[in-house]
């Protein structure tokens, strides 16, 4: 084991020997000695010694007790005050730099033997639980979601820098806090329920702006043996999704009265038409006449009308039908649809994938479309190509244009089309990315690592 470093600062030639004879016969390195505070500040600093004995009188401006205060406070250097005095003035001056021992001269061996192993052992535990406690520390701070540690009398311990971000508290403006906390102050009440601590709650908090959020609140309690010491508290953010599950709700009931207009107004109506026509025929038929070739072509293109129409309403309905290759056909018919309409270049390159869930396959047919609508109507592109490939048990999904690109404010907001597509992304269980394309355009990625 390394000889402990110790600094001397004394302004007693003698005592200096005695100590350094002292330390030298009990396998302490004395790396040196200082008179003075300002030689102690600069040899505590060159040195780094692993403890300071500290004369409490020093001539000169600064006397021990300021010296040792300097020094802690850039160097952490652990100190044991020596005195001949009994001032209580001195004696609560020096309690208030935290030292880490005392030695009332004369100093006996055995007396400096036991202060400053007791000190160094101190020291060392301290450094441990320090480093323990940054450990600790940046491991919750690298957590991507947010942590609260709520103490048994409901006061707050810690937040981690994901909380801060989300909520825009500082740890300063929470930590030591009691309910209601500052992100609920119209709420009270027990700390461990403030704190979600028992169950998985959805809980509707403020954020430091005002601003309203929705977190599913989860807590668990941390014990030691059967001793509980505190609450473990994380957040999820599902502000998003609950919008999103709003917009979906309030497009799905538009599409339904639409879908209901379609059929009142269109199907019913032509289905009328025919009921209308094929009347008309079972009269003449009644009245034993046969019904001529221009009346019953008038009933089969009333109907043609009506078939085109119903198939239309499907293929809005379920635009993949799940059969072999269906969604490459349907990716093909997309981009021949846009070829036409738009007058662009579409590629597709697909493998033959065959999706079993239609759901899924439904899910990457939008992705597939709302990225090239998006880089037809806001990129202005001339080119798109899309590619579906199989990986492994998943399915990679590229949609790459030469439009501008995207827009400026997408990195800090994003659209109702985008935050849809990445909704999706994840309902299937993939990953969706957009990117800007070097020199020009965008390019839409989506990895699905399963999709049977």
């Amino acid at each position: 084991m390394e000889e402990p470093k110790i600094l001397i600062v004394e302004d007693d030639p003698v005592t200096v020997m005695y100590l350094q004879e002292m330390l030298e016969l009990r396998r302490y390195r004395v790396i040196g000695s200082a008179p003075n505070g300002p030689d102690a500040i600069v040899l505590a600093g060159r040195e780094q010694p692993d403890l300071i004995l500290m004369d409490v009188m020093l001539e000169g401006d600064m006397d021990g007790i300021d010296t040792a205060m300097n020094i802690q406070s850039r160097f952490h250097i652990p100190v044991v005050y020596l005195t001949a005095s009994t001032d209580e003035k001195n004696l609560k001056r020096a309690q208030e730099t935290d030292p880490y021992g005392y030695l009332i001269k004369p100093i006996k061996d055995y007396d400096l033997y036991s202060a400053l192993e007791t000190a160094l052992t101190r020291h060392r535990l301290e450094r441990k639980i320090k480093e323990s406690e940054a450990f600790m520390s940046g491991l919750m701070n690298s957590v991507p979601v947010p942590v609260i540690v709520i103490n048994l009398d409901g006061s707050i311990n810690y937040v981690n820098r994901a909380f801060e971000s989300l909520t825009g508290f500082d740890s300063g403006d929470v930590v030591g806090a009691r309910p209601p906390y500052p992100w609920r102050p119209e709420r009270g009440g027990d700390a461990a329920v403030e704190a979600g601590a028992i169950g998985r709650n959805e809980e509707q908090v403020r954020k430091k702006n005002g601003e309203k959020i929705i977190v599913v609140v989860s807590a668990v309690p941390v014990s030691r043996g059967e001793e509980l010491l505190y609450y473990l508290v994380s957040w999820e953010d599902i502000t998003l999704r609950r919008k999103l599950e709003e917009q979906i709700l309030d497009i799905s009931e538009r599409e339904r009265i639409s879908i209901g207009r379609d059929l009142h107004d269109g199907i019913g109506q032509e289905l009328t038409a025919v009921g209308y026509l094929m009347g008309a025929l079972a009269k003449k038929v009644r009245e034993g006449q046969l019904p001529g070739e221009k009346e019953t072509e008038a009933v089969m293109k009333q109907l043609d009308h009506a078939k085109t129409h119903i198939r239309l309403l499907a293929k809005g309905l379920s635009p993949v039908i799940v059969e072999q290759n269906g969604i490459t056909i349907a990716i093909d018919e997309l981009c021949r649809s846009a070829e036409g309409i738009y007058n662009i270049r579409c590629e597709a390159d697909c493998d033959d994938i065959v999706i079993r869930d239609a759901s899924k396959a439904t899910h990457i047919y939008y992705i597939v479309q709302e990225s090239l609508n998006n880089a037809v109507k806001h990129g202005k592109c001339r080119n798109i190509r899309i590619m579906l490939k199989r990986r492994g048990k998943g399915l990679f999904l590229s949609v790459v244009d030469d439009g501008t690109g995207l827009p400026e404010e997408t990195g800090r907001r994003e659209g109702l089309g985008l935050m849809f597509m990445k909704y999706r992304a994840d309902i299937i269980g993939g990953i969706l990315n957009v990117n800007r394309r070097k020199p020009s355009g965008t390019i839409v990625t989506c990895m699905i690592h399963r999709i049977d």
